[in-house]
């Protein structure tokens, strides 16, 4: 966020012309993806603090599912931030390509809406693991 923030002062104090739109929409789709992955990050650090020094088998069981955990989650959200990114853009191509006027608001609202929905998809499918069934003996 701060090299963000540096960038627009520096732009500001030299009158660099301004950044393309594409450029903001990837600096905040990575900061939001930091963000999250901090909390994930942080997450699995605190798991892995609670399981240190212990070697007996359930331990061992509950270290390997964190790390399955936390490297699902980060692929997850990695493939969201894509995903987002990618959708975000589309429609950023498709704004400056279609004029819309006044008259025509219904329309753009139905793509705010329609990329909310996407978005939303993503968010609800794309999050958690699915849980593994063992197979009975």
């Amino acid at each position: 966020m701060l090299l963000i923030v540096w960038g627009k002062v520096a732009a500001d104090i030299y009158s660099l012309p301004g950044p393309d739109s594409a450029l903001f929409l990837f600096q905040f789709m990575v900061a939001i993806f930091l963000m999250e992955a901090s909390t994930v990050v942080l997450t699995f650090d605190s798991t892995s603090k609670q399981l240190n020094g212990k070697n007996d088998e359930l331990s061992s069981i509950a270290r390997t599912r964190a790390m399955d955990w936390r490297r699902t989650q980060l692929l997850s959200l990695g493939k969201l931030t894509v995903a987002s990114f990618g959708l975000s853009l589309g429609l950023l191509i498709l704004g400056s390509l279609v004029s819309i006027s006044v008259n025509q608001i219904a329309f753009s609202g139905v793509l705010a809406l329609a990329a909310i929905v996407a978005i939303f998809v993503l968010l609800t499918y794309g999050r958690e693991p699915q849980e593994r069934r063992r197979p009975k003996n």
